[in-house]
């Protein structure tokens, strides 16, 4: 699935993955019914933070095929952090489901046992709101987020190398937390190791840091020369913050804070298959621990 690159126009974030068996009850009506789901291959759930940007969807598309080809004859499902983006979603006529509801309808359907496979950046405010979710008495386990260990932030280095354009200065767009700086730690990891790695490199963020003005500036500087600037969604989707706060035609976008007569913008992380098999490796992991367990 290709994607159109952003460019002055522009294009936000965003998933977890559950995994359920059906529950065997005892001898009861639908106990034919219960047994027949044994055996089964595991329930997939990718859950997200969501985008009601219809551009942005289409990454999500593209993250379900390539989980469909990695696990094949495995049903997958959805379930979105954001309340108010699943709110926006339904008044457009598009279906779509909370992680507590989807929580309930699976437990109503009777599965076995859940794996949270979390499709966010690092394990912060949005994966510790996934562990809150009342799965009842359902067997659960949870996948990593992107950058979880030093292996993952090579990993994800690795897989950006065919992003980086050598002649401008590549501004990494991440999201960050300004209200529990704490959760900024791998996104600080992952800004050290890149940019020692390539001086054409910098890592920026909307909120939290490293935030913008040292890194701008810097990238301000380098735009000089090379008369041009490319920014490299490190978010699933291109969503909000890219199409307003970096791409945006307000002063204060970062586009225009840096002033390079040429802007490009790569395609987000949930289009690159290198990224996306981070998240399979993860999911894996968490697949082999719950079965562990059971």
């Amino acid at each position: 699935m290709k994607f159109e690159n952003l460019t002055n126009g522009g294009a936000k974030r965003g998933l977890a993955i559950i995994v359920g068996w059906s529950l065997l009850s005892g001898p009861t009506p639908a106990l034919a019914d219960e047994r027949a789901h044994q055996g089964q291959p595991p329930l997939i759930v990718l859950v997200a933070f969501g985008t009601s940007v219809p551009k942005a969807r289409q990454v999500y598309t593209h993250i379900e095929e390539q989980t469909k080809k990695a696990f094949p004859n495995v049903d997958i499902r959805w379930g979105f952090t954001s309340g108010i983006i699943v709110k926006k979603l339904r008044s457009q006529g598009i279906e779509s489901q909370t992680l507590p509801e989807l929580a309930q309808a699976l437990k109503a359907e009777g599965h076995r046992a859940v794996v949270l496979q979390s499709l966010h950046m690092v394990p912060g405010e949005e994966f510790e709101s996934i562990k809150q979710v009342d799965f009842g008495p359902l067997p659960k386990a949870y996948g990593e987020p992107l950058l979880t260990s030093e292996a993952d932030i090579e990993a994800v280095i690795a897989a950006l190398q065919p992003a980086l354009k050598p002649d401008r200065p590549n501004v990494i767009v991440m999201h960050g937390n300004d209200k529990h700086p704490e959760f900024n730690t791998q996104l600080l990891a992952f800004t050290r190791v890149i940019e020692s790695k390539d001086p054409n490199v910098i890592v920026a963020s909307v909120e939290g840091q490293p935030g913008t003005d040292g890194p701008l500036k810097r990238a301000r500087e380098l735009a000089v020369k090379s008369g041009a600037v490319h920014f490299i969604p490190m978010m699933i989707v291109a969503g909000d913050h890219i199409m307003n706060d970096v791409l945006g035609d307000e002063p204060d976008s970062w586009k225009n804070r840096i002033g390079a007569k040429s802007v490009t913008c790569a395609d987000p992380l949930g289009a690159n298959d290198a990224v996306i098999a981070v998240f399979h490796a993860h999911l894996r992991k968490a697949l082999t621990e719950l079965k562990s367990h059971r």
